[in-house]
């Protein structure tokens, strides 16, 4: 771990604790904090500063406090808003379970201090219709439909309303999740919100963890919600969740994501595989990285039996190409329309692929692999513990 990545430990550490830290003279904090903001925990990052003793009248520090008063404004706005939507549906017999970040704030020693980008809420799939006119009436526009989740809008908030906890195209651990409900049991003094118990909670944030972590990378945001999870429910049973990871084939990778928090939180003996886990994490940032992304996704589909050469062909095709789906995103006409799709994917080639200058770039994002650099990602997953356990 180099100094800067230990000092902006020092920092979360400091501020999810209440300790002071001794720090190292020759860091400097500027640099610490662009990482901090690139990982969305700039927020902790400046109390631990405080708390460290860093001078809260520096450059650095009077930049961030500006960012802190507006994340808190859109923390103080999203709990608020949340709150104001389950009492709706509650109200009006909707079943809902808030999971990950609308659980997560209160966890921490200021809310602001988790940053949420959504707010993700289970519900039945079938209350859906019933479920629309209460959102609309609460403000929020429908934004779009993916494979586990509808999305809306109301500003600073967005809202995840998700089908399933895990989205199936994660096969191996959709598998295991289902929808999800078969995990919740009611909230105390409510008829219609659900939640999991505190051992459920902690294996479906590290399976959510774990599938950032494959898919494309996954930022300091997350490890900090795994420490601040444990911290807060010492007794779970510790075998349980062990023994519903081994099912999930996420053991091993737990244990060495426990050993790498120990490593940052609790000073224990670093080894090769926390300094490697620890470098993939900050190399990351908050949303993880294209290029592991793209790796990600073609050795999913190897994992079916195609080689990487196929999967260039196809990825190629496909974006030439695209389903129905995608093109009456971006051709909404087509959904009344539909056989103008091969004249608009014409239309599209000729505006987005053979524009001048766009058609090397075109091709190149899609096929700058090489079937040893999708060999050598498998490799990474497996040195930590992990892998897509895919079946057909």
């Amino acid at each position: 771990m180099t100094e800067l990545q230990s000092t902006l430990i020092l920092f979360l550490k400091s501020a999810l604790t209440g300790e002071r830290y001794s720090l190292p003279q020759n860091v400097d904090p500027a640099e610490v904090f662009a990482i901090a903001v690139r990982h969305g925990v700039d927020v902790i990052a400046y109390y631990g500063a405080l708390q460290c003793g860093i001078d809260k009248n520096c450059d650095v520090m009077r930049e961030e406090v500006m960012r802190v008063y507006q994340s808190i404004l859109i923390s103080e706005t999203q709990m608020a808003e949340v709150q104001r939507m389950m009492d709706a549906f509650e109200a009006n017999g909707i079943d809902h379970m808030p999971l990950k970040g609308t659980l997560l704030k209160a966890l921490y020693p200021q809310p602001e201090m988790r940053r949420m980008g959504d707010a993700d809420i289970l519900i039945q799939t079938e209350q859906y219709e019933a479920i629309r006119p209460i959102m609309q009436e609460l403000g929020y526009e429908e934004k779009y439909e993916s494979d586990h989740e509808f999305a809306w809008f109301k500003k600073p908030v967005h809202i995840e309303l998700h089908k399933r906890l895990i989205p199936s195209y994660n096969k191996d651990y959709y598998l295991y999740y289902g929808d999800g409900w078969r995990l919740a049991t009611p909230v105390e003094g409510c008829a219609h919100r659900y939640g999991m118990t505190a051992e459920d909670e902690m294996i479906y944030l590290f399976t959510h963890f774990a599938k950032h972590y494959r898919d494309a990378g996954i930022g300091l945001r997350h490890p900090m919600d795994l420490w601040m999870y444990r911290k807060h429910h010492p007794d779970m049973d510790e075998a349980y969740i062990r023994n519903e990871l081994k099912q999930l084939q996420l053991l091993e990778f737990y244990e060495n994501i426990c050993h790498t928090l120990a490593v940052w939180f609790k000073d224990g003996p670093a080894d090769e595989k926390t300094e490697f886990i620890t470098q993939f994490i900050f190399s990351s940032g908050e949303y993880g990285k294209a290029s592991v992304s793209k790796l990600s996704s073609v050795l999913k589909v190897t994992k079916t039996g195609l080689s990487a050469e196929s999967v260039k062909r196809r990825r190629v095709f496909c974006a030439i190409f695209p389903g129905y789906t995608i093109m009456s995103k971006e051709y909404c006409f087509l959904k009344k329309l539909p056989f103008l799709l091969p004249f608009m994917w014409i239309v599209r080639g000729v505006k987005k692929v053979f524009r001048e200058g766009k058609l090397h770039g075109f091709f190149s994002r899609r096929l700058n692999f090489t079937a040893e650099d999708v060999s050598a990602y498998q490799q990474s997953l497996n040195f930590v513990g992990l892998d897509f356990h895919f079946t057909e």
